[in-house]
């Protein structure tokens, strides 16, 4: 068998990377780093100053195979990178058939030395984890057939955007797998911040992602979050209401001497007075509402981001007629055992396809009927989940009905609450905080400190009386995390099976 040699795709990496020893060996601290391995499995990485894996995340169901039983965190890059290695080809994902690795390494002062420095070490750890195998296996770090792709759709999509249109294959590959775990930020918001600011964004979100935490985890606890949260924003956000109430009244008169005469006046302006300048009760609804949309929009960006959503239409003998494959083995490729067809799972095909194929075979797939197909597929899947779920329909329309009960407009935050879109909601969020923070700042300014500590105690009384809810929610949790992992760890120990691997540690 001969000897591995991993070949990096830009030939000035070979030569960067002695640059960067001498760069690296000056100094420990470094700008930290987002670093994308993409096998199919798919393994996102932040890098912090010392050069550890602060935080990584599996991208696809393959890396959440990969890394169920595994921890990246704390490990050097080489060694994060030689885990992710020996596990594809132990579980088959590495192999003759498909030997193209797709890398992004992308540093937050875009050190071209230190970026250098970080793929020398991917080779290295390749070098080791694959060992005397009898594939080559090439480093492409260029950015994948579909993140070209994706790069050349959202530049069409905006053609005004100054951010859109000077991003990168490197820039939008952090920017995507940031959107599409965090709904609080759009994708040109995300376009508009620099790779910094979004190496935080990941960090902040990786923290939250365990590898078991794919779809069905997503589903199975989706509800039970749904019912603790709303319940949790609602008694919390009743105790401002109630306690401000309480003070209100107790500066409220009436002259009942004028009630018995049958003037009603006093009665009908401390009505009014309630309802106006209640600021508890303001505070209440925006706050209740506002997090119940925001809970509502991480969980629809995280099940029903557009890469996994079904697609409602693929004309697959069009594809395969595109790509130059049969249709039956496209199928089988990309169609789950319901028969539904994401999109993730057509990029996932067409880049393999595509990134193995033979020098003189890859000016097929350039074609702009090709492209214009699939990003036909992307903008309908875009448009699909950002309409509002129906499961969490009733939820957002109970919510609006408690604001008219208190005189606020629903008009204020959706133009049409019977088509809300996800943009809206996001647009929404924002307002109702903006409202609920000018309501605090009024309850602030009015109470006395001795009142405040007395609602903060009533708070504290009521986060005991929810303890039995949170505890019922970590069991409902706790229980989808056993059977995710099982279900991964099974998955992992077949494919080990079938290929029977074994790898050499050099």
């Amino acid at each position: 068998m001969k000897k591995k040699m991993i070949a990096l795709s830009l030939v000035a990496v070979l030569c960067l990377t002695a640059c960067a020893a001498v760069f690296v060996g000056c100094d420990n601290e470094q700008p930290r780093a987002y670093v994308s391995l993409d096998i199919n499995p798919s393994v996102s990485l932040v890098l912090a100053a010392d050069g550890t894996v602060e935080s990584a995340v599996a991208e696809n169901d393959d890396a959440r195979v990969l890394l169920v039983d595994v921890s990246l965190e704390g490990k050097t890059l080489q060694e994060a990178a030689r885990i992710v290695a020996e596990a594809s080809v132990e579980c088959g994902f590495l192999s003759e058939d498909n030997s193209v690795v797709d890398v992004t390494v992308v540093a937050e002062d875009g050190s071209v030395e230190y970026e250098g420095s970080l793929l020398g070490e991917l080779q290295q750890a390749f070098t080791a984890a694959v060992g005397e195998d009898s594939f080559d296996v090439t480093f492409n770090s260029e950015g994948s057939y579909t993140l070209n792709r994706m790069l050349e759709y959202y530049k069409e999509k905006y053609p005004n955007n100054a951010d859109v249109q000077a991003m990168t294959p490197a820039k939008l590959d952090i920017v995507l797998s940031v959107t599409q775990k965090d709904g609080s930020i759009s994708f040109e918001s995300a376009a508009a911040l620099d790779i910094s600011s979004l190496i935080t964004m990941a960090e902040t979100t990786y923290a939250q992602i365990e590898p078991y935490m794919n779809a069905v985890y997503e589903a199975a606890v989706a509800e039970a979050e749904l019912v603790y949260e709303n319940a949790k924003a609602v008694a919390a956000s009743a105790v401002w209401a109630a306690k401000y109430t309480e003070f209100m009244l107790d500066d409220i008169t009436v002259d009942w001497d004028d009630v018995m005469g049958g003037d009603f006046s006093g009665i009908i302006g401390g009505a009014e007075t309630l309802l106006t300048e209640n600021y508890g009760l303001q505070y209440a609804v925006y706050d209740s509402l506002a997090i119940t949309l925001d809970y509502l929009l991480d969980k629809c960006v995280q099940l029903q981001g557009y890469a996994n959503a079904a697609l409602e239409k693929v004309d697959t003998a069009r594809l395969a007629e595109l790509l130059g494959v049969d249709e039956a083995e496209l199928k089988a490729a990309i169609a789950d055992e319901s028969g539904n067809i994401t999109l993730e799972a057509i990029d996932a095909y067409v880049d393999r396809l595509v990134k193995n194929a033979a020098a003189d075979v890859k000016e097929q797939y350039e074609s702009s009927d090709l492209k214009a197909y699939l990003n036909g597929l992307q903008a309908s899947a875009e448009e699909q989940v950002e309409k509002l779920p129906e499961e969490y329909a009733d939820a957002i329309y109970a919510a609006a009905d408690a604001l008219e009960y208190t005189g606020v407009k629903i008009g204020e935050f959706f133009e049409d609450l019977s088509a809300l879109t996800i943009e809206d909601m996001r647009g929404a969020v924002t307002k109702l905080e903006a409202k609920r923070d000018a309501a605090m700042a009024e309850i602030e300014a009015n109470l006395t400190d001795e009142q405040m500590a007395e609602i903060e105690a009533a708070l504290a009384d009521m986060n005991e009386k929810i303890a039995d809810a949170e505890a019922k929610l970590a069991e409902v949790k706790a229980e989808a995390k056993a059977a995710a992992e099982s279900a991964l760890k099974q998955l992992k120990e077949e494919l080990v099976s079938e290929h029977k691997v074994t790898v050499t540690v050099q």
